[in-house]
């Protein structure tokens, strides 16, 4: 109801404010700003990371904006039934049910339980697959992380570099103010790009692997279900209350160093240049 509420107002203020917003958009335009605050924040995070991520790192963004991911309820029926088909089919056919499978961690899991190795083998592979695959989310998140600091950064270079020209033709009075809009259109392009954009997407990121996260322990513990021989019915509840006790995550807020405009407000009201 709140959202709704929100939502609502926003669309009154909008409404009100724009036309004055649409007759100023073409003030706020700059491309040579958005080429630098881009491409610099592009080239900063080809620096900071292996090129072979950038692949890895638009799949992941790509799959949490899409929504993309398991139905989990689907997931638990669907383990539910291999347990109630491990109890009545032979070996072989329940091997080739397990091929089938589309979920490819599920399908890896019971094929190892399958190759009669022991419980604790099997939880150690699945729990170190598992490692490995959110440990490669997580570095997609601090990717999206490195872009959120380096945009404003590159933001205030432009904003030097547009003030360095204003300076150099402090002459003519007809180019300081159109220098100085240029100067602070920068400013604003890496202000916008990292909390419109990145930050955005880092909220997405971080709620697609926490249901990941829930996702593969849902599948571990289902997998060592099966292995110990518990009913259908043990095992639906089991993972049941995977999604009863599942609270919804908040957006992680971006860390303080990605804010480099509070570093710079503070060091300027210390000095007393601002209040």
């Amino acid at each position: 109801m709140l959202k709704t509420y929100l939502l609502g107002g926003g669309m009154v203020v909008f409404g009100l404010l724009s036309s004055e917003v649409i007759a100023e958009i073409p003030l706020m335009v700059n491309f040579k700003s958005i080429a630098l605050v881009v491409v610099g924040t592009l080239m900063g995070g080809l620096l900071c990371l292996p090129m072979r991520a950038f692949g890895s790192l638009w799949r992941s963004v790509s799959a949490s904006l899409n929504g993309q991911g398991h139905d989990l309820s689907d997931l638990i029926q669907q383990i539910t039934i291999l347990a109630r088909l491990q109890r009545v089919c032979e070996l072989r056919e329940f091997s080739i049910r397990i091929a089938t499978l589309e979920n490819p961690f599920l399908r890896r899991g019971l094929q190892q339980a399958l190759d009669q190795r022991d419980r604790q083998t099997v939880e150690e592979a699945m729990e170190n697959e598992m490692a490995m695959y959110l440990s490669g989310l997580q570095s997609h998140l601090g990717a999206i992380h490195t872009f959120s600091r380096l945009a404003p950064v590159f933001g205030f270079v432009g904003t030097i570099i547009g003030l360095i020209n204003v300076l150099n033709h402090l002459g003519n009075a007809a180019q300081i103010g159109h220098g100085m809009a240029i100067a602070l259109l920068t400013t604003f392009y890496g202000l916008l790009f990292a909390n419109l954009v990145f930050a955005p997407l880092a909220g997405k990121l971080a709620a697609h692997i926490h249901r990941e996260t829930l996702m593969l322990n849902i599948v571990i513990e289902g997998v060592l279900a099966i292995c110990d021989d518990r009913t259908p019915l043990e095992i639906s509840h089991r993972l049941q209350s995977f999604l009863e006790n599942d609270t919804p995550q908040p957006e992680p807020e971006l860390p303080a160093d990605s804010h480099p405009w509070k570093k710079l407000g503070a060091v300027l009201r210390q000095r007393g240049m601002v209040r």
